[in-house]
């Protein structure tokens, strides 16, 4: 690769992560004239220390810049891409697999409030039907603030309850 054509590369990669030749500079330990040299392939290509620091601060891989300044061979190259791909891929099946995972908790809950609802619903049905207290009290899954009612607890309901409407006969 030629000095013009690597520097048109590295200004794209800076301009990419949106920062300036001042920023870069300092965030790389380059000059800011050094780098403007390379953009404008008036320095020749930069050397692998120089192109370490640059990879740094652009957030791209070293190798990258090293296989694109031609300090890797062609063969390295290719296999420096098809490894690229592969983890471009790894990473896209690991989104999509959590992306999975989320939807299966979510249809999940759903599935769970659904199964509520239709109990609820098949409760609040019955409760239309039943019309006796006596009755009511020993139909089964009965709760109280969230606990079930057993059926010692249904005896004393119905007590207390016979136990009301005695003294309300006896007025």
């Amino acid at each position: 690769m030629e000095a013009l054509e690597f520097g048109q590369y590295l200004k794209s990669l800076r301009k990419t992560a949106k920062l300036s030749m001042a920023v870069l500079a300092e965030q790389s330990g380059v000059s800011q004239p050094y780098i403007s040299q390379i953009e404008r392939g008036e320095r020749g290509i930069p050397s692998p220390e120089i192109l370490k620091k640059l990879s740094t601060a652009l957030n791209t891989p070293y190798t990258d810049l090293m296989a694109k300044a031609g300090f890797l061979p062609a063969d390295t190259t290719a296999s420096m891409d098809r490894l690229n791909s592969i983890k471009s891929f790894w990473a896209e099946y690991q989104q999509a697999t959590s992306q999975q995972i989320q939807a299966d908790k979510k249809l999940e809950s759903t599935n769970r409030e659904l199964q509520i609802a239709e109990y609820e619903l098949l409760f609040l049905e019955e409760m239309e039907r039943v019309t006796e207290l006596t009755e009511f009290l020993q139909k089964p899954g009965i709760t109280y603030k969230g606990s079930p009612l057993f059926d010692h607890d249904k005896k004393r309901i119905a007590g207390v309850i016979e136990y009301l409407f005695a003294e309300e006969r006896g007025k």
